[in-house]
């Protein structure tokens, strides 16, 4: 599921998403647009989609999949893999976020946004292959899931 931040006057929105499929990554588009009274759905037209990175001292970074960002250019001629522009990236977002070094996670699916303090929680459904632990995910063999959360 998608889920998005409260809007604030002034500043560009920024939705979450999950890749619900095992060892798959959480997502983050931010409009390019800043946000205003009577804008319209084509503030979508234009932004960045970041994926997660979660560090194992809990912190974490969004790295953006971005064709135009020199950094992810490297990172994709450093793992042999070559995007044409943005739309081969957004086609391919999961080689993409694999290029980038992202964090897998565990079936990530359903989120929400603190309205207040503005903390992003999201599931991770279950993910019974994982036999590798992380700060991210804590459990091998994870049947029951789990809940991760984060502020930006």
């Amino acid at each position: 599921g998608c889920v998005f931040a409260p809007p604030v006057i002034g500043q560009p929105l920024a939705f979450y998403m999950g890749d619900d499929a095992g060892n798959e990554y959480v997502y983050k588009f931010v409009t390019r647009a800043r946000y205003h009274r009577g804008c319209d759905g084509d503030i979508l037209d234009d932004g960045t989609l970041y994926v997660a990175r979660f560090d194992e001292d809990g912190s974490g970074e969004w790295l953006a999949l971005d064709f135009r960002d020199r950094a992810f250019r490297e990172a994709a001629a450093a793992a042999g893999v070559e995007f044409k522009d943005q739309a081969d990236v957004l086609v391919n977002t999961r080689l993409a976020a694999d290029v980038v070094g992202a964090t897998r996670m565990d079936r990530p699916e359903w989120g929400a946004v603190h309205p207040a303090t503005r903390e992003v929680y999201m599931t991770m459904t279950n993910n019974t292959g994982r036999t590798v632990t992380d700060a991210a995910n804590p459990r091998a063999r994870n049947a029951t899931g789990h809940i991760i959360g984060w502020r930006e």
